[in-house]
């Protein structure tokens, strides 16, 4: 038997905003492909099951019981359900606007940390998918990965990364009072010669230069970051290659899914441009920000789960030009909803997106792109392809360009 969740995470529910909505057992609560109105819903009792044959990843999840919630991704990203829920048994909800979402998660602490906690575990199952990683099933720290991954990023010849990650690894063998590896650590650091030191927080708000660390793959912290003007690089370790995981812009958060599982860093964060960021301790996460801003920390994840979909359909197009143009169609579907841009501003309006053409390929999947192909990408007159970014001058003719390969190809990204 279900038991309610307990209701001290229901207190104050306004009649008017939010509502207790209930379905009787066998009762369709979403069909796939149904429009979110605009709603997130929690499960305050009985069980939800799930129903669907689009599952993009291997998980568990097979229901909803009294605590979980669902729909923040389709209404906060403006898609369809991509899965049929129905009332495993009888069934109490609490229907939540989404744009109450922040000010309703405030004042409940544990049920935010609740769901941040399953939306983070998606998008960290997404993200180990793309990769191809294959990392170790349990989230252990292993300290010395810190030395191993160093010693990549001396292949890759960025000696920043290196020392960031040895200095990492040696602060954390004084703390623990810790001798393992402390010696090749030391000696690594040293024929580095690197005068790199990590930036120094003053405040929750700063300014960073390019290339400046926030965090490094196996680096023990759980601090969550926002970037408020600027772009940051996420990478990882696969197979010895960086694997680029996502290049953040303006309004976009990382890093809390360390803080939510208390597990080491998945992937390294470095600032491409001239960055301010702001930066939010597990300590003042409910104390010190405002609703808006949790708010924002949910809308981000939620449109990572989305895009962290595409890019999986992406992968499976056989051509890789396909992939290239694919993934720009979809950076500027995420731009739009990121900037709250409807379909006519978009059409008309040159879109920029934040990345190299060698981070491209690599996020497509792409270990090599033909020369022939590279030439029929760049001579593309709708593109201006330039070191750090590429501005796509029309969406409507990338539509266009994307609908010939539907015809060509026979599929496209849905």
């Amino acid at each position: 038997m279900t038991l309610p969740f307990p209701n001290r995470f229901f207190k104050s529910v306004s009649a008017e905003d939010i509502k207790i909505v209930t379905y009787s057992k066998g009762a369709a609560i979403v069909v796939q492909n149904s429009v979110n109105t605009g709603n997130f819903f929690i499960v305050k009792s009985g069980r939800v099951s799930v129903d669907s044959e689009h599952i993009v990843v291997d998980h568990e999840l097979a229901y909803y019981e009294a605590g979980d919630s669902f729909g923040l991704v389709s209404a906060l990203t403006e898609h369809r359900f991509l899965v049929t829920l129905f009332a495993d048994t009888d069934v109490e909800l609490v229907q939540i606007p989404i744009r109450l979402l922040g000010s309703y998660l405030k004042e409940r602490k544990e049920l935010a940390m609740k769901i941040l906690g399953l939306y983070s575990r998606e998008l960290r199952t997404l993200q180990k998918h793309l990769s191809k990683a294959n990392r170790p099933a349990d989230r252990e720290y292993h300290p010395e990965r810190l030395v191993q991954n160093a010693r990549t990023y001396l292949t890759w010849q960025k000696p920043n990364l290196a020392a960031y990650s040895l200095q990492a690894f040696l602060k954390w063998s004084r703390e623990n009072q810790s001798t393992d590896n402390v010696q090749e650590a030391t000696e690594l650091f040293r024929s580095i010669a690197s005068s790199y030191k990590p930036f120094q927080w003053d405040n929750m708000q700063s300014t960073l230069e390019p290339g400046e660390v926030l965090f490094v793959e196996s680096e023990k912290s759980n601090e969550i970051y926002v970037v408020l003007e600027g772009n940051v690089k996420l990478f990882g370790i696969v197979r010895g290659f960086e694997y680029v995981i996502d290049v953040l812009g303006p309004g976009e958060i990382f890093g809390e899914m360390s803080l939510i599982d208390n597990a080491p860093r998945m992937a390294s964060a470095i600032t491409e441009t001239k960055t301010k960021i702001l930066r939010v301790t597990p300590e003042n996460l409910f104390e010190s920000v405002g609703p808006s801003l949790l708010q924002k920390i949910f809308e981000s994840i939620a449109r990572r789960i989305w895009f962290s979909h595409q890019r999986l359909v992406i992968l499976r197009l056989k051509t890789p030009v396909t992939r290239l143009y694919a993934y720009l169609y979809n950076s500027i579907r995420d731009q739009d909803i990121r900037l709250g841009r409807n379909l006519d501003e978009s059409l008309v309006t040159p879109h920029t997106i934040y990345i190299q053409m060698e981070e491209l390929c690599n996020m497509c999947g792409i270990i090599k792109l033909k020369q022939e192909s590279i030439n029929e990408f760049k001579a593309d007159t709708n593109l201006v392809i330039e070191p750090n970014r590429i501005t796509i001058k029309s969406r409507k003719r990338l539509e266009e360009k994307l609908g010939h390969f539907k015809s060509k190809e026979g599929q496209i990204v849905a």
